[in-house]
């Protein structure tokens, strides 16, 4: 037997328990256990927060009444509305980590989504006065006191900086070939700048037109309103800039 093989042998024995660590042992350089992710269940009568499978905080649900529920940047959003009728909605935002209060409010309508982008929580709402029925979005900062605001109509597309609203409430009709209204929401000022688009003439074309059944209609991207059209010379796109709105719109026709 070689001499220099107890040497080697010991050499990958002190290299196999430099490798191989003890059960529950935590790797050289790394983090702590990740905190177990937050859980919101719904149960009869209430709303509970857990954590890890145990109870943090829980809240009454009126009876009578159906629990919507969002969870962001620390804040539980609750919302609670009677069930199946057309009346108010009650927003409540909750600190996850006390469990305590931050805001309420009581608004008009029958929520139909939350979504959380930035610092705000956004609420979906239709409400029916008579025969008009109007869709609304309120905004809320998901950690200020501050009262929401009120923004006419649902999302229609959004980027990092920025969201589009479309004006549905009498300031557009689905019927109408050249004005287009919209409002865009400013993630970091809070800012609502109201929009309003015109789809130009093609010179010799004659006026601008829309026919719903030929698939003419409105279409969204992060940074674009395109809106499809016809007039004498045939199909046309016309490219709003949301983002820019002073810039001319690029007009495209189609075969």
């Amino acid at each position: 037997m070689s001499r220099h093989r107890p040497r080697r042998a010991i050499w990958l024995a002190l290299l196999a328990l430099g490798t191989a660590a003890p059960p529950g042992a935590q790797a050289l350089g790394g983090g702590a256990a990740p905190r177990p992710a937050v859980q919101v269940v719904q149960r009869p009568g209430e709303v509970q927060v857990l954590r890890g499978g145990r109870p943090l905080h829980t809240y009454p649900v009126p009876r009578g009444q159906e629990a919507l529920t969002l969870v962001s940047g620390g804040t539980l959003a609750l919302v609670t509305q009677p069930q199946g009728q057309w009346a108010d909605y009650r927003l409540q935002l909750f600190d996850l980590g006390t469990g305590h209060l931050l805001s309420q409010q009581t608004q008009v309508g029958r929520v139909s989504r939350l979504y959380a982008l930035g610092g705000d929580v956004f609420v979906e709402a239709t409400s029916s006065g008579g025969a008009a029925i109007a869709d609304r979005t309120l905004v809320q900062p998901l950690r200020g006191p501050a009262r929401g605001l009120e923004i006419d109509g649902w999302r229609q597309a959004q980027n990092a900086q920025s969201v589009l609203f479309n004006s549905p409430n009498g300031a557009y009709s689905p019927y109408e070939p050249v004005a287009l209204n919209f409002s865009r929401y400013d993630l970091s000022t809070r800012h609502l700048q109201a929009l309003s688009f015109a789809v130009p003439t093609r010179p010799g074309c004659g006026p601008v037109a829309k026919d719903g059944t030929l698939d003419e209609r409105e279409t969204y991207t992060a940074r674009e309103v395109v809106a499809t059209r016809h007039d004498a010379c045939g199909v046309f796109e016309a490219h709003f800039d949301w983002t820019a709105p002073g810039i001319r719109p690029v007009v495209r026709p189609l075969k």
